[in-house]
């Protein structure tokens, strides 16, 4: 894997460290190891959750956008890497957010026609929605999680929750990209000022 130039700081467990070694060496490779896994449970995570069933038919998206719901269900709660089975923590989550707040499930809930029992429909959506959560391995229930995590540390930035296909990898590796390239190009022109006042004559 190539490497960054960019520094971050890390402030891992100290059992994390027990295991994976405190040198820099040691962390970065565990956690490219852990994007490794990461990456692989999340694009199977794009093809087994969805933003909704295309009818061609009416030519319309129906259904729970599933993404949409789960960023709000799951918005700023707190999930622990030593659990073993977090499937089961965004099961409850989603459960919880439709028992409390039905209004939100249906407002991501699309139909294509006024002759749909709504709620009914809603109902079988989220509880598909909960049985698939709950068979989720580890990787694959903290790809849903950190994915949600980045959509709400970068949603400011006109990414459209319904509209936007902000959990695919493609998405996020984008605006990765386009964001290090602006920072480059601002890093290029703050050096090119700094050089021009070096080389600028002091009056005598």
């Amino acid at each position: 894997m190539a490497r960054s130039d960019t520094r971050y700081s890390v402030y891992p467990a100290p059992k994390a460290i027990e295991v994976v070694g405190n040198t820099a060496p040691a962390l970065n490779q565990a956690i490219e190891c852990w994007a490794a896994l990461l990456t692989r449970a999340a694009a199977d995570n794009e093809k087994t959750l969805s933003q909704g069933e295309w009818i061609y038919q009416i030519e319309a998206t129906i259904g729970l956008k599933e993404w949409s719901f789960l960023a709000h269900a799951l918005r700023d709660r707190p999930f622990d890497p030593d659990y073993a089975n977090p499937g089961d923590l965004l099961a409850t989550a989603v459960e919880d957010a439709h028992r409390f707040e039905p209004s939100l499930t249906y407002k991501f809930f699309v139909t294509g026609t006024e002759f749909v029992n709504i709620p009914k429909e809603a109902d079988a959506d989220v509880t598909r929605l909960v049985g698939t959560l709950r068979k989720l391995d580890y990787a694959h229930a903290w790809a849903v999680i950190v994915t949600v995590q980045w959509f709400w540390e970068h949603h400011e930035e006109s990414i459209d929750i319904k509209k936007d296909p902000w959990w695919t990898l493609a998405f996020r590796r984008q605006k990765h990209q386009k964001y290090s390239g602006n920072k480059h190009r601002a890093a290029t022109k703050d050096q090119r000022k700094e050089g021009k006042r070096r080389n600028r004559k002091t009056p005598s």
